[in-house]
């Protein structure tokens, strides 16, 4: 792998960490700025790379550097928001791989192609952080668990408005990003 892929892989991960530490805190599920940058990694680094970097992001915190929101080490995983860090690194591979997609189409991507991309990308996150956060309040934590409901009101509803704006300046970002040629040839 090439040095400049590395460095790429290795600032989106530290972006990712960053982005985890500006947080407006929501029951259970805190608002953060971790979607932008990995949805950014994917459009911008490919799926294959951009995966990488959520990967380093999640291997990060689960060897315990406090690179998470909330906790770090292998505790993390019984967290309740961590199925969200999983769909990280799944959301890097699904908005890139579109991208992609469209690149090799022979086309140059649009805002409207990279925000596409990015809702996708976002739904990949909802759908492991969901699914995650399920099984955490029902069977692991102690008390009488949430309904299916109560954890969309609380994992999905309560975030998705912020998480379309941030996929909408995903995109004007990676359209104005993409003019350079800054991540030409990775």
């Amino acid at each position: 792998m090439k040095t400049r892929r590395l460095i790429y892989i290795s600032i989106f991960a530290i972006l990712t960490a960053v982005g985890a530490k500006i947080a407006i805190p929501l029951p259970l599920i805190p608002f953060t700025l971790q979607t932008m940058f990995c949805i950014l990694s994917g459009i911008l680094l490919g799926p294959k790379y951009g995966a990488a970097s959520q990967a380093l992001y999640m291997l990060m915190g689960l060897i315990g550097i406090p690179v998470f929101t909330v906790g770090s080490g292998l505790a993390s995983i019984f967290m309740p928001s961590f199925g969200y860090v999983v769909g990280f690194v799944a959301c890097a591979w699904v908005a890139g791989m579109i991208t992609q997609k469209i690149s090799a189409s022979g086309r140059i991507p649009r805002t409207r192609d990279y925000m596409a991309a990015s809702l996708v990308g976002v739904a990949t996150v909802y759908i492991f952080g969901l699914a995650h956060l399920y099984v955490i309040v029902n069977f692991w934590m102690p008390g009488n668990g949430m309904t299916l409901m109560k954890v969309l009101s609380i994992g999905l509803f309560s975030t998705i408005g912020g998480d379309i704006v941030k996929a909408f300046l995903s995109s004007v970002i990676a359209v104005r990003i993409r003019k350079t040629s800054v991540f030409s040839g990775i």
